[in-house]
């Protein structure tokens, strides 16, 4: 069975990956270069009147970097405070600025957190600011970092874009004019969170920018312009083992559904999908929110399959759930915005035929997994939202607990009311409540007293299962008449080993081996520099197959990656034919 890091190497939520990395193992990431004393093309004039922001990325190979110019047109004087959001101060060089009254010098200093670029005068009317970002030090899977290679560009605005003080808490939109010049590399094309194109030019809150990503190389392209339903765009960027370009027709429809679903006015008439292709090992992928976008990470070989789609209709769903709409519960609020919003991703595919039943019973295993072999799965949901922000496992048992609390209670209403009524209803009241009114914050009292509607015991199942994290079964009609409940045993996905780092590593070293864990009790040391591994992230019972050199010899390592284990609710199928199946309540 999947353990809790195979449920969430499949989904980065928000802005943060948590994705697995690839194997195997990288030849190295680009080494973090030191200044270099070649100056960087001066700075562009000012945008054209009808421009008030312009941002032109141009990715440059030797030494590996991106230069960077954001010019805003302010119509008088301009804020001396500009910042970037991640990064370390020593990775941006180079940095100048112009106004209309000429040169400015800015002083570059390391921020709490991210970089702080501070002009050392006043400015008068627009200002551009010209800088190189050094490429490197990320690990090379990481949707956040920089990756500039002589065939490709990836980078995130939280790594390249320099926004002025005041801009990151401003709605207001502006004139947009954004530019990557991939000239530099061996193929040009370019496509960003805007669209399609190495120059596009929108209207949009300047903030958008800052979590936003940029493409550039030889890249694939797919745009849908559905007048009724919105316009969405593809790019990929290296080969995949799905044609993209249905994909991208799917997953126009899965946020048409959705949008219909939730009975919302609110998406975005345009939505862009940006796939990468790079090293990772089968079962791996990363999908990851960006402004009016989502980033998909997969290795080549991967499939589009049901657990991909999954997470990336989560991703779609987390526009309305977590983001229309949140409920209000103090910083606890990971149940919701991660756990309801895989419920509804799952109840939609299931609805268009995008899941079939032993599917959507697979995506529901998962989650019981994660919750039988948690280590965290005693602990209350405060305690887990304590831990979530900076740990992988805390906020998937968070997540899972959350899908199957709304799986839960959405068999319950259904079998209340006798089919009249479903937790969707809820959702649906909720967001158009939220739009309506442009108040996203429910409070905790309106969910339970809206869900209470058609189940007296909403509040009571709410503590047990959200709250004090109760072990959670699931009501015997829950997946359909095609599927009877029973126990079983889980076993948690456990390499042994830390993963992430060792294929970041730009040596291919093992690290983080420890001494009770299958890895070490299979052989594997820490400091072994890894020739080939070969694994299904997510999947214990899939041999970890590795080859190492150690002291001038080769070593050939096989392990099951078997980790905690743990007893739970199993569903095993029936002998009823799909069409008769239903669809979850």
């Amino acid at each position: 069975m999947r353990g809790f890091l195979g449920l969430l190497g499949t989904c980065s939520i928000g802005l943060v990956a948590c994705g697995a990395a690839p194997t195997p193992c990288p030849a190295g990431i680009p080494p973090t270069l030191a200044p270099t004393t070649t100056a960087p093309p001066p700075p562009s004039a000012p945008p054209a009147p009808e421009a008030d922001v312009t941002l032109l990325l141009r990715p440059l190979v030797s030494p590996p970097r991106v230069h960077v110019e954001v010019t805003f047109a302010f119509p008088g004087g301009g804020p001396a405070s500009w910042k970037i959001a991640r990064g370390a101060a020593d990775h941006v060089t180079h940095a100048t600025g112009h106004d209309a009254a000429g040169d400015i010098g800015i002083q570059v200093a390391s921020g709490s957190p991210g970089i702080d670029l501070r002009l050392e005068r006043p400015s008068k009317g627009p200002v551009t600011l010209a800088y190189d970002v050094l490429a490197g030090g990320d690990a090379p899977d990481d949707p956040l970092g920089v990756l500039v290679l002589d065939d490709r560009f990836r980078g995130a605005g939280e790594r390249l874009v320099a926004l002025p003080q005041g801009a990151e808490g401003s709605s207001v939109e502006k004139n947009t004019l954004l530019r990557i010049d991939g000239e530099a590399l061996r193929a040009s094309g370019a496509a960003s969170s805007v669209g399609v194109g190495a120059a596009r030019r929108t209207t949009m809150a300047p903030v958008f920018l800052r979590y936003a990503s940029f493409l550039a190389g030889s890249l694939g392209v797919e745009v849908i312009d559905d007048p009724a339903a919105g316009h969405d765009e593809g790019a990929w960027l290296g080969y995949t083992a799905f044609d993209p370009r249905p994909t991208v027709a799917e997953i126009a429809q899965v946020r048409s559904s959705l949008r219909e679903l939730l009975k919302s006015d609110l998406d975005p008439l345009s939505f862009t999908y940006l796939f990468v292709a790079q090293t990772r090992p089968l079962g791996s992928f990363s999908t990851t929110a960006r402004s009016k976008s989502i980033l998909v990470q997969v290795g080549p070989s991967e499939p589009w399959s049901a657990a991909l789609r999954l997470s990336v209709a989560q991703q779609l769903a987390r526009r309305w759930i977590g983001g229309a709409v949140e409920v209000s519960s103090g910083p606890d609020g990971w149940w919701f915005n991660d756990g309801v919003s895989r419920y509804v991703a799952m109840l939609d595919l299931a609805h268009i035929g995008l899941l079939t039943p032993d599917e959507v019973r697979d995506a529901v295993a998962g989650e019981l997994s994660v919750l039988a072999t948690s280590p965290h799965r005693s602990l209350d949901n405060a305690h887990l939202a304590e831990l979530a922000p900076k740990d992988d496992v805390a906020r998937a048992t968070l997540m899972a607990r959350g899908a199957l609390y709304a799986l839960y209670e959405a068999a319950v209403l259904r079998t209340r009311s006798k089919g009249q009524h479903s937790l969707a209803d809820v959702l649906r009241v909720l967001v158009t409540q939220a739009e309506g009114l442009k108040q996203r914050d429910v409070p905790l009292p309106v969910w339970l007293g809206a869900v209470g509607k058609n189940d007296p015991d909403a509040e009571k199942t709410f503590d047990a299962l959200v709250t004090r994290g109760a072990p959670i079964a699931l009501p015997a009609d829950a997946l359909g008449p095609c599927f009877r409940a029973s126990t079983g045993e889980y076993t948690a996905f456990d390499p042994g080993f830390d993963l992430d780092a060792t294929r970041a590593s730009a040596d291919s070293r093992v690290s983080g081996v420890r001494a009770d864990g299958p890895a070490a009790k299979a052989g594997l040391k820490d400091g072994d520099v890894v020739e080939t591994m070969q694994s299904r992230d997510g999947d214990a019972t899939v041999p970890i197959k590795v080859v190492v050199q150690r002291a001038g010899a080769k070593v050939t390592l096989s392990y099951l990656p078997r980790g905690l284990h743990g007893r739970g609710q199993v569903w095993s199928r029936l002998k009823v034919p799909d069409d008769r199946c239903g669809e979850p309540p």
